[in-house]
């Protein structure tokens, strides 16, 4: 038979459709339970303490307030998506130094999210409290509320990439092209989000290959056509660091990457990541931190889930896409064990907190796959029992995870240990830049002092940094023409520029210094008055 007729009869399965009142009364609980976690985390000072919300912020702000605005102030590292949507919010002062630009964000891909994983969860199992077990066991997850309120790219990613299981799971029903495109642009915008994202491309791309009962050359069209809309992102981002920096892969192995942050640490201190190298060291320390962030209970109920989803395998078609959500689990474990991204928690040496957030990636399947075991197939009375014995597991975990106190929960906890803003050295340059600064523009390395700027209130159109190129280079010849004042920190780009043009700097003279252990130093210097 010809492809054209196989392709024109596959069996195509009825989408079971939700309640209206479902959807309102979801959407009401998710707006609700948003705002509050919102106003709660920033009325508590945790909303904005990581220091890469602190960096988006200052990515997000640097695109229109900067003296070379816009495409000059992309780098390298921070994959671009965030801080395009941040930035018309981060113009304003407020939202900016509050980090607000970014939450307002964060909290709106939260609810979307949860949204979305309601009408996964309903439609895939074809009743409502299937829904609502995956919805609570999203809303009820303490850390997932926590970074809905934090200026850092997890909770947009989380939502591109809940997208992108939605309209594949839409598309595998009826082979649809719209929800196919769907699927591809939410993958897109997910792979200019977070890096994760790229990960899931080639088994998204193989779903959509095997799921729907066409034609071998279909099939083939269909992932190819997935596929080239999904992989520009990746594509774009690798000419943009050709382009800017000369090396396609400068996010992986240039100056700021996790390879080479790890290569700093191992030259400087000889001390290794716990799980470099190690495959079930990386699968022990990454399940340990989804029992901190996660909780075991929520963990046990995807278990259950996930027996009743393989008994349900005669569905592979309706209920398929759900394998694409535990793609983050050999991601992460194989990044820690051999990408040199670290990891640890405070229940295993080191002791200690550090990208604990890692494990929220995970919440789509710790929330979808619980709502399995509420099988269209069980009577309502039993459907409605097994929901509320669910949902008074989650809401039990809830009260254990926050029973301490929001500033117990690791994921804050991290971010109150290891913010920037406490560091011994970025306070005395606060402290010092409040009491003398001019209003001069001053030369800094990007990134470098995220606290700096929005506490002195100094705007990044009246600070030169490498990424404003035409600028930066005149710092090699007449920086007395361009700036008042030099932040340098030891090591840093500043540092590197000063040693390799000394003569360049006659002109200023150091007005405070100093040294700190584990820090390394810095020296502010200022422009000489002319005689």
């Amino acid at each position: 038979m010809p492809d054209a007729a196989v392709d024109s009869q596959p069996t195509k399965l009825e989408l079971w459709r939700m309640p209206a009142s479902a959807h309102g009364a979801a959407a009401l609980v998710i707006l609700a339970v948003t705002c509050a976690s919102l106003r709660f985390f920033y009325s508590q000072g945790l909303s904005n303490l990581y220091g890469d919300g602190l960096a988006h912020m200052e990515g997000a702000r640097r695109l229109f307030d900067s003296i070379t605005p816009g495409y000059q102030e992309i780098g390298s590292v921070w994959l671009p998506l965030y801080h395009l949507i941040c930035a018309p919010l981060a113009l304003n002062d407020f939202l900016w130094r509050s980090g607000l630009a970014g939450g307002i964000v964060s909290s709106l891909a939260f609810a979307l999210t949860c949204y979305v994983l309601f009408r996964l969860a309903a439609e895939m199992n074809r009743n409502v409290a299937a829904g609502v077990v995956a919805l609570a066991g999203a809303l009820l997850c303490p850390s997932f509320l926590y970074l809905a309120s934090t200026p850092l790219t997890e909770p947009l990613a989380i939502l591109w990439f809940a997208l992108v299981v939605y309209a594949l799971f839409r598309y595998s029903l009826r082979g649809s092209w719209k929800a196919l495109t769907g699927a591809a642009v939410a993958a897109l915008m997910g792979t200019l989000t977070r890096y994760d994202l790229w990960n899931v491309l080639p088994f998204a791309a193989l779903f959509v290959f095997a799921v729907y009962p066409c034609a071998l050359r279909q099939r083939c069209l269909r992932a190819l056509f997935f596929a080239g809309i999904a992989l520009t992102g990746p594509l774009a981002w690798m000419i943009h660091n050709a382009h800017r920096f000369g090396n396609p892969l400068e996010f992986y192995n240039g100056p700021g990457s996790a390879m080479d942050i790890y290569a700093h640490q191992l030259a400087t201190t000889a001390f290794p990541y716990p799980t470099d190298g190690s495959l079930l060291l990386s699968i022990r320390y990454y399940l340990e931190d989804l029992k901190l962030v996660i909780g075991v209970g929520a963990l046990e109920l995807a278990v259950l889930g996930m027996v009743a989803w393989c008994a349900s395998l005669r569905e592979s078609r309706r209920m398929g896409a759900a394998v694409l959500f535990l793609v983050p689990l050999p991601f992460y474990i194989e990044a820690m064990a051999h990408a040199g991204v670290p990891l640890y928690v405070p229940t295993l040496f080191p002791h200690a907190y550090y990208n604990i957030r890692y494990g929220v990636e995970m919440i789509c399947a710790a929330a979808l796959f619980p709502s399995f075991v509420i099988s269209p197939r069980l009577g309502r009375g039993t459907r409605l029992a097994l929901l509320a014995v669910f949902l008074a597991v989650m809401g039990g975990q809830f009260i254990h995870l926050t029973s301490a106190g929001a500033r117990e929960m690791p994921i804050v906890k991290e971010g109150i240990l290891n913010t920037p803003c406490r560091s011994p050295s970025q306070q005395a340059i606060i402290a010092y830049l409040r009491a003398h600064y001019d209003g001069g523009r001053v030369l800094v390395a990007a990134g470098k002092w995220p606290c700096v700027m929005p506490d002195v209130k100094i705007d990044f159109r009246n600070t030169i940094s490498k990424y404003n190129r035409p600028y930066w280079a005149k710092m090699r010849t007449e920086p007395q023409k361009w700036v008042a004042w030099i932040l340098r920190g030891q090591g840093d780009e500043v540092d590197s520029l000063m040693r390799s043009y000394p003569q360049a700097f006659t002109d200023f003279g150091i007005v405070e210094q100093e040294k700190f252990p584990r820090e390394g130093g810095f020296a502010i210097y200022r422009l000489r008055a002319k005689r």
